[in-house]
């Protein structure tokens, strides 16, 4: 009895001086500390995040490692001092920043919104690209262009050679779709009509109300208009991520993120082909090498869409890349830039 009365005392004292230590912030020093141990920062480290975060002028300090917001005011001011005093390439602070990185992602992934999927083809909303399998056909690419109750309205597929004697209307097909932020869905249909709206050919799919939901994010991707060079490699190893001197194949970066890049380029391309991209944001340059792992072919503007799987980059392009994608760089305003080398550029 006496043992019991005495940790309740223990667990009242402890929770009165969290609460005195805390005063008007919404959490107190012991419970920062615990949060930074628990996510695996060393007491130093999340010692230098607090007082970066007072540099910062972040209101609470404390709550740092729980507010997305505060700890990208941590980033980007550590970012300018580590540039001011010259020491963003050492060792230690790369793996330092590389572990706040880590951090940040975390703290992104567990947003609700990443976390809640779909169950119906009812939710996919205009613009949504889509590829469209047919067993033993091949697989073509699409766009919905409208959803109502009954059925999706989609652009006419472009892809693999159709025989002859083939009829959309009334096929099984199998749609693949990537919903931005958040996950990757298949689900089975059939084509309900094959016809003309205002003269554009479309189809329309029925809906579906077996989702599957295949591979999450893994990393967040930031959507750009970018020039960038394309540049065909013989193989991935050696220097990937090596600056080239010489003008390459004129592309524009649609998407990048720290797991690859979306180029757009003109004519068509091969899956499996060996890329490196090469372009600027802001005064950064970022230099990424990869396979392309889908091509996505318009063939009215003879153009290809390039998803190219990224060679994991070097801890510094990595957190380089990780600056821009999550709007932290040194400066106040991210510039994506829309010349290249100081000319007009167009694919």
């Amino acid at each position: 009895m006496v043992t019991l009365l005495l940790v309740v005392v223990v667990v009242l004292l402890l929770v009165t001086l969290t609460l005195l230590l805390r005063g008007e912030r919404r959490f107190s020093p012991l419970e920062y500390f615990a949060r930074g141990k628990e996510v695996g920062f060393t007491l130093s480290e999340a010692k230098a995040i607090l007082d970066m975060a007072r540099i910062a002028g972040v209101p609470d300090p404390t709550s740092a490692l729980w507010s997305i917001r505060e700890l990208d005011a941590c980033i980007k001011a550590f970012g300018k001092k580590f540039r001011a005093e010259g020491k963003e390439r050492d060792r230690s602070t790369l793996r330092f920043m590389e572990k706040v990185y880590e951090f940040r992602k975390r703290l992104e992934f567990e947003q609700p919104k990443y976390k809640a999927g779909i169950t119906s083809s009812r939710y996919i909303r205009a613009n949504q690209r889509i590829r469209i399998l047919v067993e033993g056909i091949g697989v073509y690419s699409s766009t919905v262009i409208d959803s109502n109750e009954r059925y999706l309205v989609v652009s006419y597929p472009v892809g693999a050679r159709i025989p002859a004697n083939f009829q959309w209307k009334g096929s099984r097909i199998s749609v693949y779709f990537w919903r931005q932020e958040d996950a990757g869905y298949v689900f089975d249909t059939y084509v309900l009509e094959d016809l003309r709206i205002r003269d554009i050919p479309v189809l329309q799919l029925g809906h579906s109300e077996s989702l599957l939901r295949t591979q999450k994010r893994k990393s967040l991707r930031v959507r750009s208009r970018m020039p960038a060079y394309l540049y065909l490699l013989k193989r991935l190893e050696g220097a990937y991520e090596k600056p080239e001197r010489v003008p390459g194949l004129k592309c524009v970066v649609q998407d990048v993120s720290e797991d690859g890049v979306s180029v757009l380029i003109g004519g068509k391309a091969k899956v499996g082909l060996l890329v490196k991209a090469q372009f600027y944001i802001g005064d950064d340059q970022i230099v990424v090498s990869g396979t392309v792992k889908g091509t996505e072919y318009d063939a009215e503007k003879n153009q290809s869409l390039l998803h190219v799987e990224a060679m994991l980059p070097s801890p510094r392009m990595r957190n380089m890349i990780r600056s821009h994608v999550y709007n932290v760089g040194a400066g106040d305003k991210e510039v994506l830039s829309t010349e290249l080398d100081g000319r007009p550029f167009s694919v």
